[in-house]
C-alpha cells in the first residue's frame, strides 16, 4: 500500500485517542465544518481505535456507523470497546489494503464516507478518493480530515509524511471530483468535502489501464 507505515504503530493509534488530540482538533469543530444531513449509513474509513465513535453518537444518534480497518488487531479492539462501552449502531469491518480501496458489497451503500487522518497514508490519495467515491451512492460525499503540512513537535507524523491541503485539492480535481468545501479546522488539521463531478464516470475501473504515475505522487 504505502511506504508510510507510522499509522500501524499501536503507540500512534493510542495517541489518536488521547486528550491532546481533542485539544488540537476539537471534535465539535470537525462536526461544525461538514454537512452531515441526509446520512443513514456513514463509513468511518480507517477508523483506528475509534476516536469519533462516541462523538458520532452525540451528533447523529440514529446513523449507523461502519468502521473500516485493514488491521485485524484493531478490529478486535473496536469490538471490545463496543461491548464495554455499549456503543450502539456500530459495526467494524475489514477492508483490504489497496491503493484503490473499494468497500465490501455486503455493507449498505453509504451516503457519506468520513476519512480522518487516513488518506495521507496512501501513495496516491487521489486514487484512494476515486475508490471511495465509487463505493457510495451517486452524489455521496467524502468528508476528509487530515494533518496540515506544518511542523508538530512531539506528536503526529513527520512533516514529509503529511500532504498539504492544496495538494489534496489538486489530487481530488485530477480524479474529476468536485470540492464542496475546504479549509483549516485548526492549526494542525484541515477539512475537505468532495463529491463526484459531472465528468466523473461510475462503473468498472481497470487499474491496469492506469499509467504508472508513482513518481508524480511522491511528496
Amino acid at each position: 500500500m504505502s511506504e508510510t507505515e507510522y499509522f500501524k504503530s499501536l503507540k500512534y493509534q493510542e495517541y489518536l485517542l488521547s486528550s491532546h488530540r481533542k485539544e488540537i482538533c476539537p471534535p465539535e469543530d470537525v462536526f461544525q465544518f461538514f454537512n452531515w444531513k441526509g446520512i443513514t449509513n456513514l463509513v468511518d474509513f480507517g477508523s483506528g481505535l475509534g476516536f469519533y465513535f462516541q462523538e458520532f453518537r452525540k451528533w447523529m444518534p440514529n446513523v449507523w456507523i461502519w468502521a473500516g480497518e485493514c488491521q485485524q488487531d484493531i478490529i478486535d479492539m473496536i469490538l471490545r470497546r463496543k461491548l464495554l462501552e455499549g456503543i450502539e449502531n456500530l459495526t467494524p469491518f475489514y477492508i483490504d489494503q489497496s491503493d484503490h480501496p473499494l468497500l465490501p458489497e455486503w455493507i449498505p451503500v453509504p451516503e457519506a464516507i468520513f476519512a480522518s487522518l487516513s488518506l495521507s497514508t496512501f501513495p496516491n490519495p487521489g486514487l484512494a478518493m476515486d475508490g471511495l467515491i465509487r463505493s457510495m451512492k451517486s452524489g455521496g460525499r467524502l468528508l476528509i480530515v487530515d494533518w496540515a503540512k506544518t511542523e508538530s513537535l512531539g506528536f503526529g507524523p513527520k512533516i514529509n509524511e503529511k500532504i498539504s491541503l492544496d495538494k489534496m485539492v489538486f489530487l481530488a480535481e485530477e480524479y474529476k471530483l468536485t470540492v464542496i468545501k475546504s479549509g483549516r479546522i485548526s492549526e494542525f488539521f484541515y477539512g475537505l468535502e468532495v463529491k463526484a463531478s459531472r465528468e466523473f464516470v461510475y462503473g468498472y475501473y481497470d487499474l491496469k489501464e492506469e499509467e504508472d504515475d508513482t513518481d508524480i505522487f511522491r511528496f
